[in-house]
């Protein structure tokens, strides 16, 4: 299990990331500080492609290159979405460019987020997800990019028919394939509490559990609990980043 944790002014974070009942983890993730706030991204190797853990690492390994050299600026919402939506497409472009030989044809979803300035800046590549807890509110902020959430838009089925279509898993954006990144801005309040997660960890946990994830003291303990529910029954890798907005971050924002 990969794991990390830290408290700062703003954004207080924990990460975990188990193969569950895997052989390998497909999932990869980062955590970088920069200026003004916090990054944080997670990507979900294909399942079934050759080479998903290879692609899902080079893809964090790129966007993480492309946060270095664009030196990102957190409060900043409109430049942040920008470099995302760059870090995502470089890393598509290595994907496609290393996928050769037995790593022909592989690919991963990657969900990015930069905290900053009472904002999140999001970009979305697929069906890993950020999700937001408010004071008891359980809302995706991200759109999955797959064929039952297509089937959703045009009213064929309902959310909760989607949660359990056997079909779910298929999805129509990755990085590797038919590239897509969409990027959104969204307002923070103090005490939300993000979720940033693989399929093996929102697939298998129900809003009441995100709830009471939202209700936890801390961002470690909020993560402990969507883990240990997501493992009962998860049977796909599982990867989650917790962060928990502090009140420094409003404050900052409104110059307070």
């Amino acid at each position: 299990m990969r794991s990390d944790t830290g408290t700062r002014e703003q954004f207080e974070h924990s990460a975990l990331s188990i193969a569950g009942v895997r052989p390998v983890n497909e999932d990869a993730w980062c955590i970088a500080p920069v200026y003004g706030g916090l990054v944080c991204a997670v990507a979900d190797g294909i399942g079934g492609h050759e080479a998903g853990d290879v692609a899902s690492a080079l893809a964090i390994r790129i966007f993480g290159e492309t946060l270095r050299e664009a030196g990102i600026n957190a409060g900043d919402t409109d430049q942040a979405a920008e470099i995302l939506k760059r870090g995502h497409t470089l890393a598509h472009e290595a994907i496609r460019e290393q996928a050769t030989g037995k790593r022909l044809g592989m690919g991963t979803t990657l969900v990015s987020a930069c905290f900053g300035g009472g904002a999140v800046a999001l970009c979305n590549t697929g069906d890993s997800r950020c999700t937001l807890i408010r004071a008891g509110m359980v809302c995706p902020l991200t759109k999955d990019h797959s064929f039952v959430q297509s089937l959703v838009e045009r009213e064929v089925l309902t959310q909760e028919e989607a949660s359990s279509h056997p079909m779910k898993n298929i999805i129509t954006h990755s990085l590797g394939a038919e590239f897509f990144a969409e990027c959104t801005v969204h307002s923070l309040c103090a005490g939300d509490t993000l979720v940033i997660s693989s399929d093996g960890l929102h697939d298998y946990v129900s809003r009441e559990t995100m709830t009471l994830a939202g209700e936890a003291l801390t961002a470690d303990d909020a993560a402990s609990t969507l883990m240990e529910v997501a493992a009962r029954t998860s049977k796909d890798n599982i990867t989650l980043i917790v962060v928990r907005v502090h009140g420094e971050a409003i404050r900052q924002e409104n110059g307070e």
